[in-house]
């Protein structure tokens, strides 16, 4: 009899066990699911805000350009041809730079659902090139008069 009752005890005990490792699995597996949700909405909400950030750096840049080119054709007749080749080389740049912005765009747009690590580190990395390039179109056409001067 006490083997009886000792296999029973035994037999409840692995059910009760495997049922409630069986919820705790399936916690944390919903606990992981939601945080790769969190996740994912984070880096698009995180990539939209780069995006328009950098679409604004470009317009603005594309302004500066056209002002500079303004001033150019109305002040600086002797040296336009000179000058404007430097512009045209800054406008390149930037023309450069929009394009690899809607390229990576197109590109972490059909990521973004499915993002993992390794796209987190790409995605840093073009931002932070990204940026360094902006700042030197930046510098570069903030010292166009001075070094044409």
């Amino acid at each position: 009899m006490l083997k009886k009752s000792n296999i029973l005890f035994l037999v409840t005990l692995m059910i009760l066990m495997s049922i409630s490792c069986g919820s705790v699995v399936k916690k944390d597996k919903s606990s992981s699911i939601d945080s790769q949700k969190e996740i994912k909405a984070t880096e698009k909400v995180d990539w939209k805000e780069f995006y328009n950030n950098a679409q604004v750096a470009i317009k603005e840049r594309e302004y500066k350009i056209e002002e500079l080119r303004k001033e150019i054709s109305i002040n600086r007749k002797k040296e336009q041809h000179k000058l404007n080749t430097s512009l045209d080389s800054l406008e390149h740049k930037k023309d450069s730079l929009k394009a690899r912005l809607a390229n990576f765009n197109t590109k972490i747009k059909a990521t973004l659902e499915s993002i993992n690590e390794s796209d987190k580190v790409l995605k840093t990395a073009f931002e932070n090139a990204f940026v360094k390039d902006m700042n030197e179109l930046l510098t570069g056409l903030r010292d166009f008069w001075k070094i044409k001067k």
